[in-house]
C-alpha cells in the first residue's frame, strides 16, 4: 500500500512538472527566431510575463520533475530486481539521463531569460543585439543537449518495460519513437520537446491510475530437467 501510494504521488509530481512548463512554450522557444530582427522581437511580450513563464514556473517544473524521476527510478529498479534478481544497471542509466535533462534544461532557462530578467531587475539599458543573440543561441544548445538526457531516460525506461512489463507494451514501443524525437531535438526542437512532455504525462497518468506494475510483472522461465 505504501509503495502504491508513492507511485501515485510520483504521477502527481509528473503531471505538475508538465503543467508548469506549458506556459513557457506558449510564450515561445529560442529556436523560433530565424533572424536578428525576429530575435529582437522575441522579448516584446511583457517582461514580467516572460520571466514568470520562462523563469519562475520552470523552477517548479524542475523541482517536480526531479521528484517524478526519483519515483520512476524506484519503479524501474523494483521491476528489474523482481525480473532479474537484481544486478541490472539500466535503471541507473535512466536516472542519469533524467539528471542530465533537469540540470541542462535549468541552465537553458537561465540563459533564455538573462536578457529580460536583467531589464526587469535593473531597468532599461542600452540595447545590445549581440547580447540577445548569444543568450538565445546558448539557451537553444543547452536545450538540445538536455534532450539527450531525456532520450536516454525514455529509451532505457522502454527497454526495462519491455523486459519486465512494468509499463504497458504500447507505451514502451511508443517510447522508442519519443526517444528518437528527443534525440533529434536540434532538428525538430518544438516537436521533440512536446513529445518528451507527452511521454512524461502518459507515464504520470499510468502511475496515478494504477497502470504501473508494482513488481514489474517479471517474466518467468520454465527450467526443464
Amino acid at each position: 500500500m505504501v509503495y502504491r501510494n508513492l507511485v501515485r504521488l510520483g504521477g502527481i509530481f509528473g503531471l505538475l512538472a508538465v503543467v508548469t512548463i506549458i506556459p513557457a512554450y506558449l510564450v515561445g522557444y529560442p529556436d523560433a527566431p530565424g533572424s536578428p530582427e525576429e530575435a529582437s522581437s522575441y522579448f516584446e511580450a511583457s517582461l514580467d510575463a516572460f520571466v514568470f513563464s520562462n523563469g519562475v514556473l520552470p523552477i517548479f517544473h524542475v523541482f517536480f520533475f526531479i521528484l517524478f524521476l526519483g519515483v520512476l527510478y524506484g519503479v524501474l529498479r523494483r521491476a528489474e530486481d523482481g525480473a532479474q534478481g537484481g544486478g541490472g544497471g539500466l535503471p541507473a542509466a535512466a536516472l542519469a539521463g533524467g539528471i542530465v535533462f533537469a540540470a541542462l534544461s535549468a541552465a537553458g532557462f537561465a540563459a533564455e531569460i538573462i536578457y529580460p530578467a536583467t531589464l526587469q531587475r535593473f531597468g532599461v539599458f542600452e540595447p545590445d543585439a549581440q547580447f540577445v543573440l548569444v543568450s538565445l543561441t546558448l539557451s537553444s544548445w543547452l536545450y538540445h543537449f538536455c534532450q539527450v538526457g531525456a532520450s536516454v531516460l525514455v529509451l532505457v525506461t522502454s527497454l526495462v518495460a519491455l523486459g519486465t512489463g512494468v509499463l504497458p507494451r504500447w507505451l514502451a514501443l511508443a517510447g522508442f519513437v519519443v526517444a528518437l524525437l528527443t534525440l533529434l531535438h536540434f532538428l525538430f526542437p518544438l516537436l521533440g520537446a512536446l513529445a518528451g512532455l507527452a511521454w512524461v504525462a502518459a507515464v504520470s497518468v499510468l502511475m496515478l491510475t494504477g497502470g504501473v506494475g508494482s513488481t514489474g510483472s517479471p517474466r518467468t522461465h520454465t527450467v526443464r530437467r
